[in-house]
């Protein structure tokens, strides 16, 4: 999966909307693509790191799951529909999604970080 994790850390670090939806977050935030998985560390609201590495699901507040299919479909610059946010990519599509409470709550900073996601991947990928 091909997402230049330093472009997405930029644009979610000054991105407005992505900042006020993961207000009082704490924990990580765990995305797994079929070859790396990818930590995103919260402190209060504030993405204090973005790292490759591989925590157990139980130390992870979120945890998003998916096939190279699925993440491609999701992550497209004009996904198909259902693709375009995560929870439809989970009903309709089995993109795995945590079933936590924080799942849940934070869903629209969840899909607002799948849209920077999209905007971080390097010029000329094919989605």
């Amino acid at each position: 999966m091909a997402i230049d994790l330093r472009k997405f850390t930029q644009l979610a670090q000054e991105d407005f909307e992505f900042k006020r939806e993961t207000r009082y977050l704490n924990g990580i935030v765990k995305l797994d693509f079929p070859t790396r998985s990818v930590a995103l560390h919260f402190d209060d609201g504030k993405m204090v790191k973005v790292e490759e590495a591989n925590y157990d699901d139980d130390k992870c507040k979120i945890v998003v799951r998916g096939t190279s299919e699925q993440w491609e479909s999701l992550l497209a610059l004009k996904p198909l529909p259902f693709y375009q946010c995560l929870q439809s990519a989970n009903v309709k599509h089995g993109l795995q999604l945590s079933t936590t409470n924080e799942t849940f709550a934070y869903l629209p900073a969840l899909n607002r970080m799948t849209t920077l996601m999209r905007n971080a991947r390097p010029e000329g990928v094919a989605a």
